[in-house]
Formats: structure tokens, sequence, C-alpha cells
């Protein structure tokens, strides 16, 4: 199922990944709140709840020997479903998703 994202909330989680993988691209080992390959974090929303997002390196930062190989970088959004009767804790819900972008080399292609 596709998450609706407001622009606003999917141009915010554009501007961080872009600054996280940039962070990353310059010096893989630099100290992130998270995994700088299989980065996850959350987005607040104006009601109060909010969505995740992932930002992920194909090769999940594995070096390859390949000849002309480049990073290719993937961001995604995640409906995050309200603790309820079975669970106290927020959960994120991958079934609600919106793939943003691929980053390429430099070249980022936005997916409709």
């Amino acid at each position: 199922m596709l998450l609706e994202l407001d622009k606003e909330v999917e141009l915010k989680i554009v501007d961080l990944a872009l600054s996280h993988i940039k962070k990353v691209e310059a010096n893989p080992d630099v100290v992130t709140d998270g995994d700088n390959f299989d980065y996850w974090n959350s987005c607040p929303l104006s009601d109060g709840t909010f969505v995740d997002y992932n930002i992920h390196e194909s090769n999940l930062g594995m070096s390859s020997d390949e000849e002309d190989y480049v990073n290719e970088w993937h961001c995604s959004a995640y409906h995050v479903d309200s603790p309820n009767e079975e669970r106290d804790y927020h959960q994120i819900n991958t079934d609600i998703e919106k793939y943003i972008f691929t980053y390429i080399d430099g070249k980022i292609t936005y997916i409709d």
C-alpha cells in the first residue's frame, strides 16, 4: 500500500537523507546515530504522529572490486502504527511505504 506524504514532509526526508548520504560518502567511518549504510530514523508529522524513513546503500557498505563501481543509495518512508491493545509501543508498518528516490553517483532520481 502506498504511503501518502505531504510534500513538505517528503522534502524534509529528502534533505535529511541526502545530508546523510553525502556525509557517509565523504567518510564511510563517520560516527552517526545509526548504521551508516542502513540508516533508520523518524520524521515527526504535524498531527503528533511520525513516519520512519530508511536510507540504505545497495551493498550495505561492502566495497566492491568491480571496475567503475559506484554506491547506489535508496530512500523510502514507512507508516508507523500507534500503540494499541496488543502492544505498548509504536511499530513500523512496512506494508505501507513510499519509495522516494535512488541516488547513484551524485544523481538523484525521484520515484513517483
